[in-house]
């Protein structure tokens, strides 16, 4: 499949990610000359128990996105069925999601973060106004582009009120992120919406989630149990306000919580600046930090291989924002020791931290002429890219308990097609890891990161 050429009338340019039951794709409308994003679904690969509310829920998407037609939503242009495949063509969006800022503990400011919630608010307003709920607002759906807008992802399990796919006690959504009523497998209406994005708001905020740990814990959390305020956890110096306000995003009954989107959205404004005057605008577009602009000249004084060795490192680490990271050092570092101190900055856990110092070391051993400072001084060599310093787990055996507690959180992303998945990878897997590499390959791009970081593979 990977291999298509073609879907319906639009050409296919790449691959943006994969997932358990198909390929979304980069692809290009020829009749108008716009590029669009193309999410597949092979029809072969459905659960036959499951495929008839399966493709149900499929077309449901494009009937419920469709028609939402709003800035910080990522439009729907068509649905559209082949002989192998059924498709989607949506907004292509050019952006990084929350998750991944969050997973590499970006600090946003308090005005970036007000801006963020704003968008996001508006964007529900105007999807409720029209009957639809998503239902799985979480920072991995929420998409930030180069100008700095926010854009809401996946109406994959939107409810539109005609039709309602989902039956009594079917629990659907992100645990973490999910209301107390979607816990229980109760009905759910805006108001849920509004419980998620209090809790995204709140991991802004504090760079926590405020219910966390097992599936079991989590759900006790969302029903039961209130989180620390946020100005006790905070490194932002918050207006006195905010505290007040989650509480009343995160109540768990449904008449104790912000009844509407404007209602959030008011209380926001107010909270922020403490009433209309001199409050913090919340309009304001959120700067992407991996668009800022670098200094070429500084830049240009590295060696290439020095750059592109360091880069591979970090990856393992912080992902792919460690292109990002490494150029903006390079323009303000001496020499290869400076470079490696201020990237190391970026990395919270103490151990990986180490181990991306000993990768330092690593590199020293392989290079020609260490006396060079990495900056042009000494003829360019090749480095040998690491090896055994950037694996970051031991080969840990795979045991069945391990495979079915992943399996559990795995189910989040792929559903029901979950358990075979995880069956078929478990035959094949000799590790732990290679197990959780087997399964994070049928994880879309912005579902992967989150996916890996909740089971403690964020190096994979």
């Amino acid at each position: 499949m990977h291999d298509l050429k073609q879907i319906g009338k639009y050409e296919v340019l790449g691959v943006l990610g994969k997932g358990a039951m198909g390929v979304v794709y980069k692809a290009r409308d020829p009749h108008i000359e716009r590029t669009v994003a193309i999410k597949t679904v092979r029809k072969d690969l459905v659960d036959p128990d499951f495929a008839a509310q399966f493709m149900a829920r499929f077309q449901n998407e494009a009937k419920a996105a469709g028609r939402l037609h709003h800035p910080n939503i990522i439009g729907i242009y068509e649905y559209g069925e082949e002989d192998t495949v059924a498709y989607i063509a949506m907004e292509y969006v050019e952006g990084t999601g929350l998750r991944e800022y969050l997973n590499r503990k970006t600090r946003f400011d308090f005005a970036q973060l007000l801006a963020i919630m704003a968008q996001l608010l508006q964007a529900l307003e105007f999807a409720h106004a029209r009957g639809v709920v998503h239902r799985d607002i979480k920072p991995a759906n929420l998409i930030l582009t180069r100008e700095g807008s926010l854009k809401v992802a996946d109406f994959g399990i939107a409810r539109v009120d005609m039709m309602n796919l989902t039956t009594a006690g079917m629990v659907m959504g992100t645990p973490s992120y999910m209301s107390p009523e979607q816990c229980r497998g109760g009905s759910s209406d805006q108001r849920s919406d509004l419980f998620s994005a209090g809790v995204v708001f709140y991991e802004l905020l504090t760079g926590e989630r405020p219910f966390s740990g097992s599936l079991k814990s989590i759900a006790d959390q969302i029903c039961h149990r209130d989180p620390r305020p946020p100005s006790q956890i905070s490194a932002l110096e918050l207006p006195p306000g905010i505290d007040a306000l989650v509480a009343t995003a995160l109540a768990k009954p449904l008449t104790e919580r912000f009844q509407n989107a404007r209602a959030f959205h008011d209380a926001l404004r107010v909270a922020a600046g403490g009433g209309t005057q001199g409050a913090v605008p919340l309009d304001a577009t959120v700067p992407n930090l991996a668009e800022v602009e670098l200094q070429p000249s500084a830049i240009a004084a590295w060696d290439d291989t020095v750059l592109n060795t360091i880069e591979h490192q970090l990856a393992r680490i912080v992902g792919p924002m460690a292109k990002f990271l490494v150029r903006k050092a390079a323009t303000q570092a001496h020499d290869v020791a400076e470079l490696y101190s201020m990237l190391a900055t970026n990395i919270d856990d103490p151990h990986l931290r180490q181990r991306f110092a000993a990768e330092r070391t690593a590199s020293d051993a392989h290079t020609h002429g260490s006396a060079s400072d990495g900056r042009g001084t000494t003829p360019p060599k090749e480095r040998s890219r690491p090896t055994g310093s950037g694996n970051l787990r031991m080969a840990v055996p795979l045991e069945q308990s391990f495979v079915d507690d992943t399996t559990t959180r795995l189910a989040v992303y792929l559903g029901p097609i979950a358990k075979i998945v995880a069956r078929n990878a478990a035959k094949q897997a000799r590790s732990q890891e290679e197990f959780v590499q087997l399964l994070a390959d049928h994880i879309g791009t912005q579902d992967r990161r989150a996916f890996l970081h909740e089971i403690g593979f964020d190096n994979l």
